[in-house]
This record gives structure tokens, sequence and C-alpha cells, in this order.
């Protein structure tokens, strides 16, 4: 297909899934809860004693979120999500699905599951890269190219009903939210934000035919050393050209989060994967709702310039620790159990960091960064997890680097052209 051709075509798909989001969202908010809710359950037969179960209904949305248990149940690594978390995330009011749509699927052999697929639009994905690419999420699947392929075939051929021209992923709805299969660091537990796949997916993908778009970088930094002379050296720089950083304010929370949301927005427009989103939406995410009470103050520092915000940098200790034994339940017992257990955390979470772009190349990440890593240490942190970082943000790999910190995972994101029928 030529560049023109191409561009028309992407075009005219865009008005048309974009006029049929908007009706379908209006449905859905009228009438359902979640955004799956539907009042016909759809099965689709594929062989004898093989058949698609779309997730129509709460009853089969469990069965949907429960299937990972099955599947890690022997994977000492594996962390589950949380209940609420999901039913949070499919809930019609989340404002995500104001520009998305999606669909769940499991394939069922004799009622018993085999694995599980989200067909996932985000219009103004396509509005922003001007290219109606939709993404597979949510997947799941044991070791057979069979059943993966039948998964990924009901995958793309709703994304093909959509007009959608690629399907990309994994990719959980949004990239913040989780992107890419682990291609290395499976021996270790994933850190709070971070993806996490058996090995043989990747096999399975790329068998479908499915190729590298993205990957992304995770590093690790060994408190148990001494930080890099180097690292003191371009904080105190930035020390005294002006700099000043103080912490989030707790008692401030609402008037933080107003600057903040804002901010975030400015300083990640270049970042892949970025969707321009109203700020309401952005405080649906990272947990944002609920950081007045679990907002770690010593670990979330702000950079200001003659008293004007100008970088942030918001770390937390891995709290995935403690979610692990949690086991996806957030009841009463499993709150006490974190409070009470939370001073043991010895690993910290380095996800998020921004800087107005007129400061960069200025050393304010450095700055940042040794002050975090620092209160790292006093807590006898014996490490912390960096990124994910795309691996085409060279400026982000420079400053890491500064740290003494090594690569020690790797994620990848997948396209394949749909074929139209």
């Amino acid at each position: 297909m030529n560049s023109s051709t191409s561009a028309k075509s992407s075009s005219n798909n865009k008005t048309s899934c974009s006029f049929e989001k908007n009706n379908q969202n209006q449905i859905h908010k009228l009438q359902n809860k979640y955004i799956f809710e539907s009042s016909q359950e759809k099965k689709k037969k594929i062989s004898k004693d093989l058949y698609i179960e779309t997730v129509t209904d709460t009853t089969i949305f469990k069965k949907f979120y429960q299937f990972p248990f099955q599947l890690y149940k022997k994977d000492p690594n594996w962390v589950a999500p949380f209940w609420y978390e999901y039913k949070d995330f499919f809930n019609n009011k989340n404002p995500f699905w104001t520009h998305a749509d999606c669909k769940l699927f499991m394939l069922k052999k004799n009622n018993k599951i085999l694995g599980r697929i989200a067909a996932l639009i985000d219009y103004k994905y396509c509005e922003t890269l001007e290219k109606n690419i939709g993404f597979f999420g949510f997947f799941e699947c044991i070791n057979n190219n069979h059943y993966a392929e039948i998964l990924f075939n009901t995958a793309q051929n709703w994304l093909d009903l959509k007009n959608m021209l690629i399907m990309r992923g994994p990719i959980n709805g949004r990239v913040d939210v989780g992107c890419g299969f682990l291609i290395q660091g499976f021996n270790t537990r994933p850190c709070l934000l971070s993806s996490y796949s058996p090995p043989y997916y990747i096999q399975l993908a790329e068998h479908y035919g499915m190729k590298k778009t993205r990957d992304q970088f995770m590093y690790y930094i060994d408190l148990t050393k001494p930080l890099p002379k180097k690292l003191k050296e371009k904080a105190e720089q930035c020390r005294k050209s002006g700099i000043t950083i103080r912490r989030f304010n707790r008692l401030q929370t609402k008037k933080e989060l107003n600057w903040w949301t804002d901010f975030f927005l400015e300083t990640f427009t270049q970042h892949w994967g970025y969707v321009p989103v109203p700020p309401s939406e952005v405080k649906t995410r990272f947990g944002v709702k609920q950081i007045r009470w679990f907002v770690d103050t010593k670990l979330f520092l702000i950079a200001e310039y003659n008293d004007t915000p100008v970088a942030y940098i918001w770390s937390t200790p891995d709290y995935n620790q403690l979610f692990q034994k949690m086991n996806g339940k957030l009841a009463p017992y499993q709150l006490m159990q974190f409070l009470l257990q939370k001073q043991k955390i010895n690993i910290g979470k380095l996800p998020l960091i921004g800087i107005k772009k007129e400061f960069r190349n200025k050393n304010i990440g450095s700055y940042l960064n040794h002050l975090t890593l620092v209160e790292m240490k006093k807590r006898k942190y014996r490490g912390a997890e960096v990124g994910w970082i795309d691996e085409k943000n060279t400026a982000a790999h420079t400053t890491i680097a500064i740290t003494g910190a090594q690569l020690y995972k790797k994620t990848r994101v997948y396209d394949i052209k749909i074929p139209h029928h």
C-alpha cells in the first residue's frame, strides 16, 4: 500500500470508528456498570471441544480475572493483581472508556479455561499517532501455539471489524498500565508497576508472526555498594546552581496534584505511547486517588527554581514484596498485615521522573536520583529498580548510567498487520 492510499484509508477508518465508539460508549454508560457487559452471551465454536467465550457479565469476568491464579500457581515470582483494581479499570466510570473500547475473550475446552485475551482500542492513541492501531492485552495462555493462535485471531478479528490496521501488544489498555512480554529477567519477582510473563510467551507471539516494535528497559541499582562519586558531584553542581528540593506536601494533596497532573502531561509529551488526556484522567492512574494515604513523602521530591516546580521524582518502596503475600485480596486482615510489615520492605522503586524541557541537561535528574538513593540507603534497602525506560529514551539512559545502575530486565511490545477480510 502506498503512503497516500494508506493515509486516506487511515483517515476514513478513523472517522468511522470514532463515530461508532461514541455511540457504543453512550449505550454502555446508560445501561451497564462495566464496559464489557452485554445482554447477550456469546460463544463461538472453534472445533469439536474448543470454543471462545466472550465476557459479558461479572460472573464470567471473575473467571477471566482468576485464570492467571491457576496458570502461575507454581511460579514463585508472580504477583497477583488486586481484584478491586481490575473492577475499577473496567468500570464505565473510568474516564479511559470515554475514548476507548474493548472486548474480553476466554478460550475454553470442555469448560476448562486454556487462555484469555482482551482486544482494546484507545481512539485518542489512534488520533495521536494518526494510525489505526488496536491493542491486545491481559493475555494469558498455557504453552500451546494452537491455543495462542486462536486467542490472537479472536482479538485481531474484533479489531478488524473496528477498522484497525495493526494489532500491538501486549498493552493492557494504556501503556502505563502494563505493556510488553518479559524477554529478560525471569528469575526475580516483578517490582511495583512492572510487567511479568513466562518465557514461552515470546515464542507464542513470534510463532504467530508478531514483530518487535519497541523494548522497555529496567535497571537495578545495588545499594549495598557506595553511590558513585560522579553522581554526588553532579548533584552538588545542581544544588549550587540555585535548584532547591522539597518533599511532596501530604497536607496539601489537592493543591499538589493540581500542578503535578499538568506537569506530568507536559513533561511526558515526547514519551513513547503518550496520549494527551484531561488531568482528571491522569488522577485515576498510578494510585493517585489514594495518594494522600500511602505516599512516602521522603521519596516524592520536587525540584524548584525561584519557588516554581521544574522537576520531580516519585519513588516508592517496592510494595510488591507485601502485595505478593496478599494474593489479590485487600480485606481488613491484608491491610493490617500491610501496615505491620511495610517497614520490612528492602527494595525501592523509581518509576516516575519528569523534568521541564528548558531545565533538562542541568543535572537535575542526578540531583533527584542522588537524594532518593541516599534516603533508600538510610533505610537499609539492598537495591532499587528503575523504570521502565523506553529503549530510545537516550537522555534517561544516560542519567541512569551515572547512578551505577545495571540493565537487568527487558520487556517487548509487538506489532502485527491485520489482514482484512
